[in-house]
């Protein structure tokens, strides 16, 4: 807590630590060049040093019923300095109802640690999720140990025995409704839309889509189009019973980033470029998650996060439930993908 009051213009301020020296030197430092200014205490607490804890836990579902985990956690603090930012030798479990335990083991982030809703195979880092301060924690469980719809606690031990706690219900799994595809993958016809629809997850606060879109600059060749070679958009849908999307039309296309234009984003409201292929990823997503979220233009806590991690230190601790979509924009041939259904008129 900071308390201060205005001083007459031109005097200067006399500071109190809570170090009674140091507001002594201050006092006797200013003393030649007070002449008759009324000095104004101002009284300034020590910064206090708080880990906050980002954790996301999602549970990605596939048509056989099998199912695998991934828990990522982005360890910082508030204070900065020389590696005053990492938050080493953290112990990070996750546990659930069922009884069964997640440890996550540190690791290099790579540039990234929160990821987006899946990881790109390429190993090259994207700037838009490059991390270059605190610690990042992972564990990669299949069969997932725990089950949608389940109750799953977060405890995190730092190395000075701070404790960190959350709790999160996931999300309940979801299917696709009046999608045809073969492992995962599907094909649209050129220049359209196609609008995915889904049962709903109980649980769920918001449901989530990334997408990257590749092959961009061979689809538009020809045409005075500056495009990226990938391109990674979003899209969302709020609350529980909004269980559809336009694709790409309805997707974020304010995330844009250099070296794209305009018509870019003409053509791909207009629907997916023949020639260009995309891996879609749609996420049930619970309240810890939403309310942590913000910017761009979903902003469902407010100008605020609301956090969700307690005790020891504050942050958020979010679960999902996950599937996985490849989509490509060609027309029907030989040893082609199933059309993914009817286009959006």
């Amino acid at each position: 807590m900071m308390v201060s009051s205005r001083a007459p213009r031109g005097c200067p301020r006399r500071v109190r630590r809570f170090h009674p020296g140091l507001a002594v030197l201050v006092a006797l430092a200013a003393a030649p060049v007070l002449g008759g200014c009324e000095l104004t205490e101002v009284t300034v607490t020590e910064s206090e040093d708080v880990v906050i804890a980002e954790v996301q836990v999602t549970i990605d579902l596939d048509d056989a019923g099998a199912t695998s985990l991934s828990v990522y956690a982005y360890l910082h603090r508030t204070l900065s300095g020389a590696r005053a930012d990492e938050v080493e030798g953290a112990v990070v479990r996750v546990s659930g109802a069922s009884n069964a335990a997640v440890h996550l083991e540190a690791a290099d982030s790579g540039g990234v640690c929160l990821a987006p809703l899946f990881e790109e195979d390429d190993e090259e880092e994207d700037d838009d999720f490059e991390l270059d301060i605190g610690s990042c924690y992972r564990a990669t469980v299949s069969p997932s140990p725990f089950s949608p719809g389940e109750t799953v606690e977060l405890e995190i031990i730092v190395p000075d025995g701070r404790t960190l706690t959350g709790v999160s219900r996931i999300p309940d799994a979801f299917d696709f409704i009046g999608l045809t595809h073969e492992n995962g993958q599907c094909r649209i016809e050129p220049d359209t839309n196609y609008r995915f629809n889904w049962t709903e997850a109980a649980g769920t606060w918001s449901y989530l889509s990334d997408t990257w879109i590749e092959g961009l600059p061979e689809a538009l060749a020809g045409q005075d189009v500056e495009a990226p070679d990938s391109l990674y958009l979003t899209g969302f849908a709020i609350g529980e019973k909004d269980t559809d999307i336009l694709f790409p039309g309805e997707y974020g296309l304010f995330d844009l980033g250099e070296g794209a234009d305009a018509d870019l984003l003409r053509i791909l409201d207009d629907g997916l470029p023949g020639g260009a292929s995309a891996e879609v990823a749609f996420a049930a997503t619970d309240r810890n998650w939403v309310n942590w979220a913000r910017g761009g233009n979903f902003n469902p806590s407010g100008l605020i996060r609301i956090p969700s991690v307690f005790g020891d230190g504050t942050g958020f601790f979010g679960t999902a439930t996950l599937r996985v979509l490849n989509v490509v924009s060609t027309p029907a041939g030989d040893e082609m993908s199933p059309l993914c259904g009817p286009a959006e008129s």
